[in-house]
């Protein structure tokens, strides 16, 4: 069972975590600036408290009479949470309103005369850990005496206040987080319900039915994409597929020829007493279609390796008309037989695998003297055509139909069916070549017309195949 969890839950659970930071962010910004602002009010109250008791203390006649109206102070504050303080000194002589008894300290009082600034408001703790807002300020009365002022404010209401608002943040983060998850798991789920059924389609899917493609008339403009490449692949599978088919049956049919000749042979050996003679008859034409399997099954793994990538190239410079000058020679008896001139035009040096590229053009020649029409000239050439080297093998003959060029490198195809040469390939030879010009990151072509047929190597830049 697969434990980890699901797309779905994954996008959800990251749409709620972005969420719940969001929130987080607005929700800090909020309160940073609630509690700003509050703070501002509240200095700005303490310094307008001060600024009216001094205006009060200045115009009054007599401070005995001030003294004996506290509720005028009282209302002045408006709440329990506030204090004042008014004396001749450090003490509160004259008016001492102080609801939670207090120890206010000795504060630096603000020179009569001046208007006092945030900075001189003082943020100290109450004995019960109550923060307390002081500011302490010198006042002159109606003779002028001196005196100095202290007015305050506890901060336990504001602080119960953001306590519950800090909380209210708190509930909108987790609220606004898990609705967020609902939410994204539901919107999700319904989001990938396409992506569900193309996985349900894509699992009926059998060998049987690798012709079937996904419809795109439905599909999300996201999964368009997508979908076409399923499509494509499943186009390259069925290709593959039927290439299989093929190859497994020309195997088949390729291998029932000699296989039925060695048991016919080998039977009517056996059938009756033979003599030796006979008997060095049968066991040199074993030999010849034993040699043929042998080399059939040597070409089968070459390009079995070669179709997984396992013939590293050794590159090296190679020296083009020595290498035109040996192939020549090995097929100059086959050839003369034929009635056929080879003529080696190659020049310059090429880069690539020595071994192979020997062995490429040698089945290019092999298949250019068997098709050739007697008494003309096989040529090997070789040009540079945009930057690329191109080695060309020419002969003369019938040309090939139109339908044959397009298939006449895959395995096991022949446009002619002729089997009687002993040196047959057994309809591997193209396909070799195809899968060593695949290996150089070349391409090999043919064309056929006016009497002559072309096959061509060409070598890319891309790949250092250079010639001078």
């Amino acid at each position: 069972m697969n434990s980890r969890p699901s797309l779905i839950w994954r996008a959800a659970s990251a749409f709620a975590v972005v969420t719940a930071a969001v929130l987080t962010i607005v929700g800090v910004f909020l309160y940073r600036s609630l509690e700003s602002e509050l703070a501002y009010r509240d200095d700005l109250a303490l310094m307008g408290r001060l600024e009216q008791v001094r205006a009060l203390l200045q115009d009054s006649d007599d401070l005995v009479a001030l003294q004996q109206r506290p509720r005028l102070y009282q209302n002045m504050l408006g709440n329990q949470d506030s204090l004042l303080l008014v004396g001749r000194g450090s003490a509160a002589d004259i008016i001492a309103i102080n609801p939670h008894d207090d120890r206010v300290p000795v504060l630096a009082a603000v020179p009569a005369g001046q208007v006092p600034t945030r900075a001189q408001v003082v943020l100290w703790q109450a004995a019960d850990a109550t923060p307390v807002l002081l500011l302490a300020g010198e006042a002159r009365g109606r003779g002028g005496e001196a005196l100095q002022v202290t007015v305050g404010k506890r901060l336990g209401e504001r602080a119960a206040m953001l306590a519950s608002y800090r909380m209210r943040i708190y509930m909108a983060v987790v609220g606004g987080a898990l609705s967020a998850l609902l939410l994204g798991l539901l919107l999700l789920r319904k989001a990938l319900k396409p992506l569900r059924q193309i996985a349900t389609s894509v699992s009926g899917i059998s060998p049987g039915t690798l012709d079937y493609r996904l419809a795109l008339d439905n599909v999300p403009r996201e999964l368009s994409e997508p979908v076409q490449a399923l499509n494509a692949m499943l186009e390259r599978l069925d290709g593959s597929f039927a290439r299989l088919s093929q190859f497994s049956a020309d195997l088949a049919h390729e291998m029932r020829t000699p296989l039925h000749t060695l048991l016919s042979s080998n039977g009517q050996a056996l059938s009756q007493a033979r003599s030796v003679a006979e008997y060095q008859e049968v066991l040199a034409s074993n030999v010849e279609e034993f040699e043929r399997l042998n080399r059939m099954v040597a070409n089968l793994l070459f390009l079995a390796r070669a179709d997984h990538g396992d013939c590293p190239l050794a590159l090296q410079p190679i020296d083009l008309p020595t290498l035109g000058e040996e192939l020549c020679e090995y097929f100059e008896a086959l050839a003369q037989d034929r009635g056929l001139e080879l003529h080696n035009g190659l020049q310059g040096t090429l880069v690539a695998d020595c071994v192979l590229l020997q062995r490429a053009i040698a089945n290019l020649l092999a298949n250019a003297v068997k098709h050739a029409a007697p008494d003309t000239r096989v040529e090997l050439s070789n040009a540079v055509i945009q930057g690329a080297t191109v080695i060309s093998v020419k002969n003369l003959g019938a040309v090939l139909p139109p339908q044959h060029l397009a298939r006449v490198f895959e395995r096991f195809y022949r446009a002619d069916e002729t089997r009687t040469d002993p040196g047959n390939s057994g309809g591997l030879g193209l396909a070799i070549v195809k899968s060593i010009m695949d290996l150089h990151g070349g391409r090999a072509q043919v064309s056929s017309e006016a009497g002559a047929t072309v096959f061509s190597l060409r070598f890319d830049p891309a790949v250092q195949a250079v010639t001078r």
